[in-house]
């Protein structure tokens, strides 16, 4: 009997395909029938396999790359910055009073107006320099078109460039909040601003790296719905596929309220991004701990569980941290403001019993260490649990891996060890430190000698930009972004070592590696047809690159209409 040809759903013929298989090679053509890669090649061998049923899109020569995977995304976050009225552009108080105006007359009296940090996205740094004044707003500035609303400037989520987060409040939101001369600061890295009277100015500056304002002091000001987180991710995933994202990473952690928002898309079938997700824990003591990762243990346990858009697969571990921060951020559980994930506090050796605890459930283990102690701590850590128990097949993960020194790669490669790192992060935007200690500038962010000892490792976006294509220029140029100094040159990826760590890197650290990261036979189908070339286009526009078309397990889920489909 004469077996039926299979014929292809979709055809995207007249493409330069990177396939990102084991040997880098390079075709013409994609064949998806269902949700997988039915063959890949060139045009002419592959439109004999296409019916009259067959949609074919002329790629017209642009670049076809696996779907990205970002590694560490934040990916929730993009979302929610576009909930509030941003504050992009402006340039004095006057320009954030007009906005602010605009907002009041939106609203009735006694409804609240918040908006975005001052400054310029994603990073909203050179505040207040970037003002006229060099100042911020007082409250009484925002009295005089605002004195019947309460208004909140929200200070910059520190992580997205550096401390201090500084956010502005005027006198009818400093009322609701209890704040007048009389009131005492929740902690030393917290300044309430005052006039020469001793009066609050509605200025607060925040120096925490995780900031803590709005779990103290702030606290009255209006927080995040589910119905939002929701609405943001939904926008999120969009936006994620815009620039060719497929799979996202959430190493960090998912604190159950933006789990919860996950879940409603899932059961919705509105997902668009495969989302890997990390357990981030919520309890307040070991014995707390030891009760939860029991239950985790049943459905996050080694390489998760789920489907193949959503899967719970590990737990985050905080290698100590700043006390007050947790003290101050954990009283207002389950409300994680925009971190997304829970912030703890543990001591070494409440670390070593936790990651003890996690390998007796089979949780695999992430925790965030940059600098070279931290990590020295962590791989202790690590190299005691691997006496008692065989971590070195399971992938437990360092996140955010900065300063690395020689003798840590060797135990790194014994341990297994699979590191994610942020170079636009530790290299552009924080690498000022490094540009007069060469010796220190050789073992930041060390993706060649990751490769050189085969340590497994991905990158991620930090959601600083979401476009991964910064951060893949980051890792190929390694420039500090006020002195365009180049640091530690010998470490810089060459293009397709960058692509490869944003797809077959982060299929990896998944745990996916057989059906995700190239675009081979069998795999699923998930890619991203380009603007531009990321191993051939000029340097100066790698962070430019954006998609046309997004395919996630054969369905379009972002096209720009530079396409039109036909067919044979």
């Amino acid at each position: 009997m004469r077996r039926e040809k299979q014929v292809p759903d979709t055809l995207l013929l007249n493409g330069h395909v990177i396939t990102l298989d084991k040997n880098f090679s390079f075709q013409q053509a994609v064949a998806i029938r269902c949700s997988t890669i039915q063959a890949v090649g060139c045009d002419d061998e592959l439109r004999a396999l296409a019916s009259p049923d067959t949609k074919v899109i002329d790629l017209q020569g642009h670049t076809v790359i696996p779907g990205i995977i970002d590694a560490h995304a934040h990916m929730d976050r993009e979302g929610l910055k576009r909930i509030q009225p941003g504050l992009e552009g402006v340039r004095s108080i006057p320009d954030i009073l007009a906005i602010i105006k605009r907002e009041v007359a939106r609203k009735t009296k006694g409804e609240w107006i918040l908006t975005m940090p001052i400054g310029d996205p994603p990073n909203y740094a050179n505040v207040p320099a970037i003002l006229a004044e060099k100042r911020y707003p007082t409250r009484w500035e925002l009295d005089s078109v605002s004195p019947d609303n309460p208004v909140y400037i929200r200070g910059i989520w520190s992580p997205w460039d550096t401390p201090p987060s500084v956010s502005v409040a005027n006198s009818y939101a400093l009322k609701l909040a209890g704040i007048d001369r009389h009131t005492q600061s929740p902690h030393s890295t917290v300044i309430i601003e005052r006039d020469a009277m001793g009066e609050p100015t509605g200025v607060i500056v925040d120096h925490n790296m995780f900031p803590v304002t709005e779990f103290s002091l702030m606290r009255v000001v209006p927080r995040f719905t589910h119905e939002q987180r929701v609405r943001a991710l939904r926008d999120s995933m969009r936006l994620s596929n815009s620039v060719g994202i497929t799979t996202i990473y959430e190493g960090h952690g998912i604190a159950p309220e933006v789990l919860q928002a996950y879940k409603a898309l899932w059961d919705a079938r509105e997902m668009t991004v495969r989302s890997r997700l990390v357990i981030s824990p919520t309890w307040r003591s070991v014995k707390e701990a030891n009760s939860d990762m029991s239950r985790w243990g049943l459905c996050a346990s080694n390489y998760g569980f789920g489907d193949d858009m959503l899967r719970l697969c590990g737990y985050f571990i905080q290698w100590r941290g700043e006390r007050h921060v947790a003290r101050l951020r954990s009283a207002e559980l389950p409300y994680t403001g925009w971190a997304g994930f829970a912030i703890s506090y543990n001591t070494p050796s409440r670390f070593l019993t936790l990651l003890r605890m996690a390998a007796q459930y089979k949780l695999r283990v992430h925790t965030i260490a940059s600098a070279e102690d931290e990590i020295e701590e962590v791989m202790r850590g690590f190299e005691a649990i691997q006496e008692e128990v065989s971590i070195s097949d399971r992938r437990w993960v360092i996140e955010h891996v900065r300063d690395v020194n020689p003798a840590q790669l060797k135990r790194m490669t014994r341990l297994g060890v699979v590191c994610s790192t942020i170079p636009l992060t530790h290299l552009w935007l924080r690498g000022a430190s490094y540009i007069k200690d060469v010796d220190r500038a050789h073992r930041a962010v060390p993706h060649q000698d990751f490769i050189r000892y085969g340590i497994p490792f991905a990158m991620g976006t930090d959601n600083k930009p979401y476009n991964p294509f910064y951060t893949l220029w980051a890792g190929v140029v390694r420039r500090e972004r006020h002195s365009g100094a180049v640091i530690g040159p010998k470490q810089c990826l060459t293009r397709g070592q960058a692509l490869w760590a944003f797809t077959m890197g982060g299929a990896y650290l998944c745990g996916e590696e057989a059906c995700l990261g190239s675009l081979e036979t069998g795999k699923l189908a998930d890619l991203a047809v380009l603007s531009d070339d990321p191993l051939e286009v000029a340097e100066k526009r790698l962070p430019e690159i954006h998609s046309h078309l997004t395919i996630v397990g054969g369905r379009v889920v972002y096209d720009d209409a530079m396409f039109t489909p036909s067919t044979p």
